[in-house]
């Protein structure tokens, strides 16, 4: 898949375009509460869990199946024809996982606002309580694309040393230690073996925003990463490690960068997969 030469929606650009009829807003969250406080006019509420995340096989938080999302984003009139474009309320990873998703299945007009609602306000932005009801569509989801989406096998791969690739932990450094599972329970602590640690919370400010290019860079050299080889991102559930995946990916053009989307929900879950803790 080729990298988006425009990933970021900035809001000079939202503030002209607010009313286009081509642009869905979705502010994507972890519950409603915060939408109804809040949001900007026109947009449609997204639950990160319930919309962008399906369980499978015991397993939480996979990517939903074609007909699954066609029914979220039908539901949200949106199709392949719109420019869609996530926020949240506040500093949060939900915008890089319902970005990510979209990606997988190929929508070309996807961005990420360059702030959270409240920079947005600060901004000049409007902000209304008014729900917004679109009309439901049809819509039609294709196959994923194997080339942003990283499997246990190939994670496995590198824990036994039998691969160049790099695997990343975006988790916090409770989890990455062991001494944590982080908000969901799981049936183990601690890390994929030979995994490198680079907490998704450190990529953005307190006001949402990306670091810059060159923040990144140095960020992700520090972790020992320099996107030479491929890179597969995980955390509890793929929902921050899309954040990972984003800065990688879209912003640094690190085109080897592949989510893993099973992620410490299925690792943990498998007894026959080794880990590491301290």
């Amino acid at each position: 898949m080729a990298m988006n030469p425009d990933p970021i929606a900035e809001v000079e650009w939202l503030a002209e375009h607010l009313d286009d009829d081509d642009v869905v807003l979705v502010q994507i969250e972890g519950g409603r509460a915060a939408y109804e406080a809040g949001h900007l006019p026109g947009a449609v509420f997204a639950d990160g869990y319930d919309d962008f995340t399906a369980e499978r096989g015991g397993v939480r938080a996979l990517v939903p199946l074609p007909h699954e999302l066609a029914a979220t984003l039908g539901r949200m009139g949106i199709d392949q024809s719109k420019r869609v474009i996530f926020y949240s309320a506040g500093k949060s990873m939900w915008p890089s996982r319902g970005y990510w998703v979209l990606r997988y299945y190929g929508f070309p007009m996807v961005q990420i606002a360059d702030r959270s609602l409240a920079a947005l306000s600060e901004a000049g932005l409007p902000v209304t309580t008014d729900e917004t009801m679109r009309d439901p569509i049809d819509v039609e989801v294709g196959a994923g694309d194997g080339s942003v989406i990283s499997m246990v096998e190939e994670v496995l791969a590198v824990a036994e040393g039998n691969s160049e690739a790099r695997v990343l932990d975006c988790r916090s450094d409770a989890e990455w230690l062991g001494e944590s599972t982080g908000a969901h329970e799981a049936p183990r602590k601690g890390r994929v073996p030979r995994a490198h640690h680079l907490n998704w919370e450190l990529l953005v400010d307190g006001d949402g925003r990306f670091l810059s290019v060159e923040q990144l860079r140095a960020l992700f050299l520090a972790a020992g990463l320099d996107g030479s080889q491929p890179v597969f991102p995980y955390c509890g559930g793929g929902i921050r490690s899309a954040a990972g995946w984003f800065a990688m990916y879209e912003l640094l053009g690190w085109g080897q960068a592949r989510n893993y989307d099973g992620s410490w929900a299925e690792w943990a879950g498998r007894d026959d997969l080794p880990i590491e803790v301290g």
